[in-house]
């Protein structure tokens, strides 16, 4: 099962990544991470051997995160208990993991984890529907080089409606953002 988590992870000289990434949840001891090789989480995971996965219910954050916003690499931190690493004070819940092995065949490296620590801070209040559409609209802006612009607008037009519909002021926010991103992206694609 993949579960969405926003990965902290540092560099050899300390500085933090937040990425949003879908992991391969096993059965709570074992979670395998599938960075792209040429990713700073890719490399902040070999160098370190150490990571993060904070469960959290604010959809805002990993759309900050997916368009690279100044607050998402940033965050509210605090020092992770085990590992050399960050826990998200946003975190409802969260697993500091260890690296096992690293298969790094490009482009998708696979790499499995072992937890060594798991906190919880809040009940995990889960995802309304406009919140789970932010969740899929930030997924789908990492893949405006992937997908057709027209198949993509009409996921967002589709997406928005649900936002429109149930979204919290934190939601809306995270809409247009994610918006904005898409289309500056698609514009720049279009000159390039």
């Amino acid at each position: 099962m993949i579960i969405e988590t926003l990965l902290t992870t540092l560099s050899a000289d300390g500085t933090l990544n937040c990425a949003p990434m879908g992991v391969e949840w096993g059965d709570d001891q074992t979670i395998v991470i599938k960075p792209f090789v040429d990713t700073t989480t890719f490399r902040n995971l070999v160098a370190t051997r150490a990571g993060v996965l904070n469960l959290t219910d604010d959809a805002r954050l990993f759309a900050l995160a997916v368009i690279h916003h100044p607050a998402a690499a940033n965050p509210a931190t605090v020092p992770a208990a085990v590992v050399r690493g960050a826990v998200l004070e946003a975190a409802c819940s969260w697993r500091e993991v260890e690296v096992v092995t690293v298969d790094d065949t490009p482009p998708r490296s696979r790499i499995t984890t072992r937890v060594v620590h798991r906190g919880t801070r809040r009940e995990f209040l889960g995802f309304n529907r406009a919140r789970h559409a932010v969740l899929e609209a930030a997924i789908l802006a990492t893949r405006t080089h992937l997908l057709p612009v027209a198949e993509l607008h009409a996921d967002y037009a589709r997406l928005q409606v649900i936002v429109d519909k149930t979204a919290g002021p934190a939601e809306r926010e995270a809409m247009t953002l994610l918006t904005e991103y898409v289309s500056r992206r698609l514009a720049e694609s279009r000159s390039a």
